[in-house]
């Protein structure tokens, strides 16, 4: 995973501006600047390599560590950083899992030894690595703790030939519920703040695996989004692509731009039928069919499918508006942006509202409701709840969607699945 781009390829990488200096003449000589002096170490502890080495209980990550290559660069003290490790029991539960359950968790050391050995390759071991090292320092004691995380730079580089300074970002920040802190939604706890003359140790629960699909293959990859497909096709439709092939106003291209830090929340195909039906059913009743001729116009609507949503029954400019609603972003920078990538560790246990796309043409509306239960370190239960619904109400009365499938972790982005379709406002 040295070079990431051989699990993916980024779609339209942002552009890189250099500057030039220019320099003037006025007849006398350049100055000198001085030579840049390397760090001394932090102390006379060991470095990350050895600190880690020495410890019995990081025997698997270190051998982990071996495989990837890495060991010299995080063994040289002239540099600084901070790196998520697992220990042994970490260890045998994330080879646990990688192996499909062929190394049980009871197997001697020397056997998941050897899975690292044989089984991993350089690249893959590299790149768990890389993503799970900072270059800076990152105590425990200055992890942000704002919504609903902080992205920091791993070593991954996205794109090592034309933009070597970019890189796959990890997301790190204090929990919802107290002190604990997560990288992504994978807690960090135990033996901490370990430090080595060249940087910081923390101990993860298990790997913290980089993602290797852009969400648009996520989405693809999930055979109930067929309508939430369909849907972010619909709303892209009529839209005019620049002079200069700029597309970037099309929410589908958001789902395959390799640099954003986006959270989809899409509603499922049961979710979604029952939205239509729901949709079909008022809409023949307005136009004064009797209950039974609209549950049979109902019915018909659900009946065909994905292909509803491209049809004169609801316009692109609706569907668009619902699409938009599902895609949480942040004015960070000036403008509302898909920008903010929300775990559901991230979602606070008192109901806050979080902006979406929405607020790109309508900055005052309040965004969705969101909330979580936690059990331990864990979520057990996420919900989003929208503004409006398919029944006169309140604003956020409606039912909230739950969270039926979390944090399926992109490139890009994350995914959840909700039970729901979301309504931004009354229809």
């Amino acid at each position: 995973m040295k070079n990431i781009n051989k699990y993916f390829k980024l779609a339209g990488l942002a552009s890189i501006v250099s500057c030039t200096f220019v320099l003037s003449s006025c007849n006398k000589d350049l100055e000198t600047l001085p030579s840049i002096t390397a760090p001394s170490p932090i102390s006379s502890k060991n470095n990350i390599g050895a600190t880690i080495a020495a410890n019995p209980n990081d025997s698997l990550f270190h051998r982990l560590l071996v495989k990837s290559t890495m060991l010299p660069i995080l063994s040289d003290s002239s540099k600084r950083f901070t790196i998520f490790a697992v220990d042994n029991a970490g260890m045998k539960f994330f080879i646990n899992q990688a192996s499909g359950g062929l190394v049980p968790l009871n197997a001697p050391d020397a056997v998941f030894s050897g899975f690292i050995v044989n089984n991993l390759t350089v690249a893959q071991a590299a790149g768990i690595i890389q993503y799970n090292t900072i270059g800076q320092l990152l105590p425990t004691s200055i992890i942000p703790t704002k919504f609903p995380n902080t992205a920091y730079s791993s070593q991954i580089q996205l794109d090592p030939v034309n933009t070597p300074f970019l890189r796959m970002t990890s997301t790190i920040a204090k929990g919802a519920t107290g002190n604990l802190s997560y990288v992504n939604n994978v807690p960090s706890f135990g033996q901490n703040d370990q430090i080595a003359s060249n940087g910081i140790i923390h101990h993860t629960f298990s790997i913290v695996a980089p993602p290797t699909s852009l969400l648009r293959a996520v989405i693809a990859s999930k055979p109930n989004l067929s309508y939430f497909r369909a849907a972010l096709l619909r709303a892209d439709s009529g839209q005019v692509v620049k002079a200069n092939n700029d597309s970037t106003n099309f929410l589908n291209y958001f789902m395959a731009y390799g640099v954003l830090n986006q959270t989809v929340i899409a509603p499922s195909d049961a979710a979604f039928q029952t939205f239509i039906f729901s949709v079909a059913y008022g809409r023949a009743l307005q136009a004064m069919a009797t209950p039974a001729q609209a549950t049979l116009i109902a019915n018909a609507a659900v009946a065909a499918g994905p292909a509803f949503l491209s049809t004169n029954n609801v316009t692109t400019m609706q569907v668009r508006g619902l699409m938009a609603y599902h895609i949480l972003a942040s004015n960070s920078t000036g403008s509302f942006s898909p920008n903010i990538r929300v775990f559901s560790v991230n979602v606070p246990t008192t109901a806050a509202f979080v902006k979406t796309l929405v607020n790109g043409s309508a900055a005052i509306h309040p965004g969705v409701r969101a909330v979580a239960t936690f059990a331990g370190p864990a979520t057990t239960s996420v919900t989003f709840t929208g503004f409006s619904s398919l029944l006169p109400g309140a604003p956020f009365t409606d039912t909230p969607a739950n969270v039926i499938d979390k944090d399926n972790h992109g490139v890009n982005g994350v995914l959840h699945i909700i039970d729901r379709v979301l309504i931004p406002q009354p229809l």
